[in-house]
């Protein structure tokens, strides 16, 4: 370990991968390796396709897209939050000066 990095190896679809990862993120991946893992095994039992290319090419088109989803969520949660916050701010000091 260099560091605080970990070399670790990861399986999908049958594929073993090593990385080199931050030790702290490990979780992370083995939590990535299952969801893809179920997922890749999912797909494959409700798609026709020629090899696992495409399989995982479904896969990763279905995770961007909630990837994608996801993010405009959270950067409208964020746009709703920030006036928010600086009216509480706002108050938090007109308490404090009075």
């Amino acid at each position: 370990m260099e560091d605080g990095f970990i070399t670790i190896k990861i399986t999908i679809a049958q594929r073993i991968i090593e990385l080199k990862i931050q030790k702290e993120w490990e979780r992370y991946y083995r939590e990535a390796e299952k969801i893809i893992n179920d997922s890749f095994f999912n797909f494959a039992k409700q798609w026709t396709f020629k090899d696992y290319q495409d399989i995982l090419s479904k896969l990763l088109i279905s995770e961007v897209v909630k990837n994608i989803e996801c993010n405009e969520r959270l950067q409208e949660y964020e746009e709703d939050l920030i006036p928010k916050m600086i009216e509480l701010n706002e108050l938090a000091d007109k308490i404090h000066i009075d």
